[in-house]
């Protein structure tokens, strides 16, 4: 019988995306798989890209007064998984929930606060990058005059074009900041590549460039812990986003297999065709509930990037299951790149490996649980140290 998804956030943002993304042109999605699109060469955005900034997608997390609509975080995740489902490779997750997040917690900076009101008229687009495991590969010379920057920042997406970059460097004393320059500031040499699923990154070298003392917008601990709000918060809606193609990708397999026929025999009734589609829904249907659950608790205050972490990493273990069990379902036809649930597969493996894959998360946990157990060691020996 056939399939139909359920969105976890259903409602106008989600469909408004859903009929942008299904108005994508076809040729575009299958050139942007195989190179550099023609308006990634040009840096110029896309036609999807340009309608989601008119339409106000970065201004959804910005706060009210910043002239955003100071929503929630299920209302991005809602936007993420229509796109999810059409494998668009825009950078939505970290230019709509990254961006807005990290510097909506910024108080107190007047240059802030009008930098997300552009960001929310779409007048600017700023591309995060910031390491998982919190490494930096820029050094930082600080004086009165402002900062001067010697190094590389590594892994841009500029799947759509960026006005400016926010991102952390370290002082020559080992101190973190967080920086947002304009790439006309930072200038540098870049070298860009296509990955397989289509999404355009790239590295970009400084070699002795100058900031005003104003880039800086934090230090030292609030720097770090921007940057630790930033891959939580992109790792969560990245799974919003996982959810999406893997929803898309379990109705076109049971549409396929309800359609094609072998020797007469449709192929939806051989039975270890079913079983092989029962686990693809029951994995749907399980990370659908989790990312739900999981995105409603981030909005009513709990943001534990513990549990965002296990999250990711489960979602990254089952969109690679689910993409590999679609593209066999398919035949060899699920080899080709034009087939949507091949794309999808890509897609969502692709998002799988954004915001921190499965091994990056597996070490976050690992250092966690050190730091309990190092915590509970050191809580125990208090008293003992103290009566000796």
């Amino acid at each position: 019988m056939p399939f139909q998804a359920s969105p976890m956030f259903p409602g106008d943002l989600y469909d408004t995306t859903m009929r942008v993304a299904a108005n994508a042109v076809a040729a575009d999605a299958v050139a942007v798989n195989a190179t550099l699109t023609q308006a990634q060469a040009s840096d110029q955005a896309s036609d999807s890209w340009q309608q989601f900034l008119e339409l106000g997608w970065q201004a959804v997390l910005v706060p009210e007064a910043s002239g955003g609509a100071g929503s929630t975080f299920a209302d991005v995740a809602s936007i993420a998984e229509a796109a999810g489902r059409y494998g668009l490779t825009t950078p939505l997750v970290a230019r709509c929930a990254v961006v807005p997040a990290v510097l909506g917690a910024i108080s107190g900076r007047d240059d802030v606060a009008q930098m997300l009101g552009l960001l929310a008229a779409g007048e600017v687009s700023i591309a995060p990058v910031f390491a998982h495991d919190g490494s930096c590969s820029l050094t930082a010379m600080v004086d009165a005059e402002g900062v001067q920057l010697q190094g590389s920042l590594r892994g841009i997406d500029l799947s759509e074009p960026a006005s400016h970059l926010l991102f952390l460097a370290r002082s020559t004393a080992g101190e973190a900041l967080l920086l947002l320059a304009s790439r006309d500031q930072l200038g540098g040499s870049l070298q860009s590549w296509a990955g397989h699923d289509g999404r355009l990154t790239a590295d970009l070298a400084l070699k002795a460039t100058r900031l005003p003392a104003c880039a800086v917008l934090q230090r030292g601990r609030a720097a770090v812990a921007a940057a630790e709000r930033a891959n939580t918060v992109g790792a969560l809606v990245c799974c919003a986003q996982i959810v999406g193609a893997i929803g898309a990708m379990v109705e076109q397999t049971i549409e396929y297999l309800n359609t094609r026929q072998q020797f007469g025999v449709q192929l939806s009734t051989f039975q270890a065709l079913r079983h092989r589609t029962v686990e693809m829904y029951v994995a749907y249907e399980s990370v659908r509930g989790m990312v739900r659950e999981r995105v409603v608790a981030f909005d009513l205050g709990d943001s534990d990037a513990h549990a965002v972490a296990l999250l990711k990493h489960y979602l990254s273990i089952a969109a690679r299951q689910v993409g590999e069990s679609a593209i066999q379902l398919h035949g060899g036809i699920g080899m080709s790149r034009e087939l949507p649930a091949a794309r999808l597969a890509m897609h969502a493996i692709g998002c799988s490996l954004q915001w921190g894959d499965r091994y990056e998360q597996l070490d976050s946990l690992a250092a966690d649980m050190a730091a309990e157990i190092a915590a509970e060691v050191a809580a125990e020996s208090a008293p003992t140290a103290a009566r000796a």
